[in-house]
């Protein structure tokens, strides 16, 4: 819209892209409500951690601990050839790492996370002379316990998905669920209103038959071995570790706190020799 380029012409110099196709993204994500749009978008600028403008010089420097112990990273294109990155769920210490290192470092990871995604995607748009503004994502959920579900582990990954929404729209090819256990719909359930609708129906979790599927969108050579493809690292790691942080639990040297304070929406104070009965739904067995 003419009229949206017009309203941002103060802005635009400082955006990470001034083309039809990134103020396309802020417009969809708002359903091309223009103030609406508008205000999204100046919100996220004035962000001070907002990445990608032509005065970020280099990425935030992070704690070792992060770069050690948070799972995840890039790993080869899908047919298309839209980047991919893979989260791996089931080792990652929510506790050691939110013991060890701020929440506002765990959300300038993930920017980084975004930013390398983001350009890489400008990188194969280049490459292959077409547009390529959209991340597919294969989320492991082997291992998913009772451990990640703790209270200020789902708080702070319910801020790292707002953030994705609010700063990324329009980003998410799709989301494919792997290997997702018994407990997974009470996880999700802790999360998904943290998605945007048009989020939630990118959501999509695969049976067994998960390795099948990934080969429909995605070239074997360019999936793992662990993952149901051709693709190794140079030293024929079927992992491909040197793209794919697996995380694990984080050693308590790197701890800076035990503890930490909780905000829960309901407290009730019991006098002694009094009663107070509380009724739950019960989502698991």
């Amino acid at each position: 819209s003419p009229q949206f380029r017009e309203n941002l012409q103060d802005v635009l110099p400082s955006l990470p892209s001034q083309d039809d196709y990134f103020l396309l993204k802020w417009l969809r994500a708002r359903c091309f409500d223009l103030p609406k749009s508008e205000a999204m978008l100046r919100k996220v600028r004035g962000a001070p951690h907002f990445l990608g403008g032509p005065r970020q010089t280099a990425p935030p420097a992070l704690p070792q601990v992060i770069r050690k112990y948070m799972s995840g990273g890039m790993c080869g294109y899908d047919r298309e050839g839209s980047p991919i990155w893979y989260d791996i769920i089931g080792p990652l210490d929510a506790k050691g790492l939110l013991f060890s290192a701020s929440k506002q470092d765990l959300l300038k990871n993930k920017f980084r996370d975004c930013e390398v995604l983001r350009r890489e995607c400008e990188q194969q748009s280049k490459k292959l002379g077409k547009k390529i503004e959209m991340v597919l994502m294969v989320y492991d959920c082997e291992g998913l316990g009772l451990k990640h579900l703790w209270k200020p582990a789902v708080d702070t990954y319910g801020e790292l998905l707002s953030m994705f929404e609010e700063n990324y729209p329009e980003s998410l090819k799709r989301l494919f669920i792997v290997k997702a256990p018994k407990i997974f719909p009470v996880a999700y359930n802790l999360v998904k209103h943290f998605l945007s609708e048009d989020t939630r129906k990118k959501v999509v979790v695969l049976g067994s038959n998960w390795k099948e599927v990934l080969q429909k969108y995605i070239d074997p050579e360019q999936i793992p071995v662990e993952y149901g493809g051709t693709l190794t690292d140079p030293d024929g790691d079927p992992k491909c570790s040197s793209k794919i942080n697996y995380g694990g639990d984080v050693p308590q040297h790197y701890y800076v706190r035990d503890q930490l304070a909780q905000q829960y929406e309901h407290t009730v104070v019991v006098n002694r020799g009094s009663s107070h009965q509380v009724e739950y739904e019960i989502l698991f067995p």
